[in-house]
């Protein structure tokens, strides 16, 4: 079934409607996914899943902010730039990166060690944080209808406007119980 969302990714605030499908239209999929050379952020003790969009290799990191080994319950997850396009180094989301696109809200789970996180580009599928037996963090989504870790979420936009145009987004994950990789794509309709 599909759902009409709002998504918003930010070269400038847009908001698009998206349905999810996990099918692809015949378009050249090579060519609209993850470049191989787009760097993958380190794996921290502390990492969660990143965002990266075909305008350039900047990407947005999302990792685990915890106190005393749980998750801060004032701010769970700690999102950042990683200007890999630019200087390599650490930069922070503006006000405006937070509140219209890169940013999220929490609530959370009933068992209370762990949080749903929703983004607030898209808002229809939550995020649920939790730690493993280790207390290492993760995160984990629905992806093609299986319980997934998620890894990364790729966003392909046409940038040729002063406003770009999000044509889809994958969402890459590792099925839970069998880490077979998932992708679905959410395509703009």
């Amino acid at each position: 079934m599909s759902r009409i969302v709002s998504i918003i990714f930010f070269s400038g605030i847009l908001a698009l409607p998206l349905s999810a499908q996990s099918n692809t239209k015949a378009e050249p999929s090579a060519l609209l996914s993850r470049p191989a050379d787009f760097p993958t952020p380190p794996k921290t003790n502390k990492s969660l899943f990143f965002i990266q969009r075909n305008k350039n290799k900047n990407t947005i990191v999302y990792d685990a902010n915890l106190k005393a080994g749980k998750f801060d319950s004032s701010k769970p997850i700690d999102a950042y730039w990683q200007r890999y396009a630019s200087t390599g180094l650490r930069g922070e989301l503006t006000w405006t990166q937070k509140t219209f696109a890169y940013g999220y809200s929490s609530k959370k789970d009933a068992v209370g060690n762990g949080y749903y996180i929703t983004l607030t580009a898209y808002d229809k599928r939550k995020i649920h944080l939790q730690l493993d037996s280790k207390g290492q963090p993760f995160a984990t989504m629905l992806i093609n209808g299986k319980n997934c870790r998620l890894n990364y979420i790729w966003v392909f936009a046409d940038n040729s406007s002063k406003w770009p145009d999000v044509i889809h987004v994958d969402l890459h994950g590792t099925e839970l119980g069998t880490s077979k990789k998932q992708t679905e794509r959410i395509q703009n309709n």
